[in-house]
């Protein structure tokens, strides 16, 4: 099986034919690149591609990724096990879905896959096929037939109102996965916040790498923003700097996809918290010789935007529309907008530059996040804030979506008794990072 990547696709389309040669030519609706699938012999996968077109076309899907990965898996282990996807037999253990669900417990019982990751892609599955069913690419006769098995189940409310109404109802089908609720479980990757040591080893080695990542990841360990939020970081939020009348040494930042133009998780508007030597940096950096290059770049490819749209996929147009609204921080030595991919490319480079002195780190980039949540929760309890009042805070900061997640970080302090440093240790590591000279 073969997962590639097309160009724009159009929901309206021309076709002519000349001398016996067909051309489609777009007429309107760019809906942007779409993940397509060919089967091992080449051919076009119709059900597939159909059901990735309605996604994106119709349910307005924002990433196709997990969806496109789960279908992937699913026809490839189908021409494995030289399975049909339509055929049913009445037998539960012999029908493909059943077997693929085996597939993916085996797999995470070898520990090749993440309990979390084999739930979606059996989600994945299952919405797929009620799809088919009821765009009627699977005809169903009878309850035997069906690829599975449909459920009601019962589920504990953890929301504000949980009092009132302390479960609720969903719908779901017998093939589902659950996942282990305790985050410290081998099947969930944990919180991994960078311990004294790997700060240190961090600090020692950001001079090496590029001012652009240094001051990257300086903003997610000395803000805890996620790293779609740090490459689409605009001078119009660090224009809404004000300082916090608690500290003098802390400032406030309003994040904000439609007034600021950071592309927050949720579309979420928050405010964030920064220190006032990383803030002096930033703006130092704004005006710097080596970013206005850059930026002279960006705006030579945003006055010919208009006539390169044609060549250009939707994705990179929406990118430089963006910009013409919010002028990014972060701009590449080729004049394009940052991005996350490319903030995580650059951050696994560096990481292999570390590791090949024979020193261990091992971090992902977005640890950085859950080390400023960990750090600042611990020192939020230090300052004797009650454990309600310190997840409040962080979980505005952090832009969390439900309470849960930021108790996650709680009760990681509460199992790692030996935590005890103040955030004060990021502010020394954000001194030593900047190049601050030792007072």
């Amino acid at each position: 099986m073969y997962l590639i990547q097309s160009s724009n696709v159009y929901k309206q389309t021309e076709l002519s034919v000349s001398d016996s040669n067909c051309q489609c030519s777009p007429v309107k609706g760019n809906i942007g690149s779409l993940p397509t699938l060919f089967n091992q012999d080449g051919s076009f996968n119709h059900e597939v591609n159909s059901y990735l077109f309605y996604q994106k076309a119709i349910k307005a899907a924002k990433d196709l990724s997990p969806c496109a990965q789960a279908l992937h898996a699913y026809y490839q282990f189908l021409e494995d096990k030289q399975l049909a996807w339509d055929k049913f037999p009445p037998i539960k253990r012999l029908k493909p879905t059943y077997l693929f669900r085996s597939h993916l417990l085996k797999q995470i019982k070898q520990g090749e896959l993440a309990h979390s990751t084999a739930s979606v892609r059996m989600n994945q599955v299952v919405n797929y096929y009620k799809w088919l069913m009821h765009d009627g690419y699977l005809k169903i006769k009878n309850e035997k037939e069906a690829p599975f098995k449909m459920e009601f189940v019962s589920v504990q409310s953890t929301g504000m109102l949980a009092h009132i109404s302390p479960t609720f109802t969903v719908e779901t089908s017998d093939l589902r996965i659950k996942v282990p609720k305790d985050a410290s479980s081998n099947n969930i990757r944990p919180l991994s916040p960078l311990t004294q040591e790997s700060l240190s080893i961090l600090t020692q080695h950001l001079p090496s790498t590029s001012e652009e990542l240094r001051l990257q990841v300086l903003i997610s360990i000395d803000t805890g923003m996620r790293i779609q939020e740090v490459a689409t970081f605009s001078l119009t939020a660090l224009d809404t700097a004000t300082p916090l009348a608690e500290s003098e040494h802390r400032y406030e930042l309003a994040l904000s996809p439609q007034a600021t133009g950071v592309q927050t998780k949720y579309l979420k508007q928050r405010r964030i918290e920064i220190s006032s030597e990383l803030l002096i940096s930033l703006n130092e950096y704004r005006i710097s010789e080596r970013r206005i290059k850059r930026v002279n770049k960006l705006n030579a490819k945003l006055e010919s935007l208009t006539e390169d749209k044609a060549s250009l996929k939707k994705e990179a147009i929406e990118r430089l529309e963006l910009c013409e609204r919010h002028e990014p921080l972060f701009v590449s030595e080729q004049g394009n907008p940052v991005t996350a991919k490319s903030i995580e490319a650059r951050w696994t480079e560096f990481r292999a530059f570390i590791k090949k002195k024979g020193l261990p780190f091992t971090h992902r980039f977005h640890d950085l996040r859950s080390t400023y949540g960990t750090y600042r929760l611990s020192d939020l309890l230090t300052a004797r804030l009650s454990p309600s009042e310190s997840i409040g805070l962080l979980m505005g900061w952090m832009g969390h979506r439900n309470e849960s997640t930021t108790w996650k970080y709680l009760r990681y302090l509460q199992r790692k008794e030996a935590f005890k440093v103040k955030f004060g240790i990021l502010d020394s590591i954000m001194h030593d990072a900047l190049g601050g000279e030792s007072e």
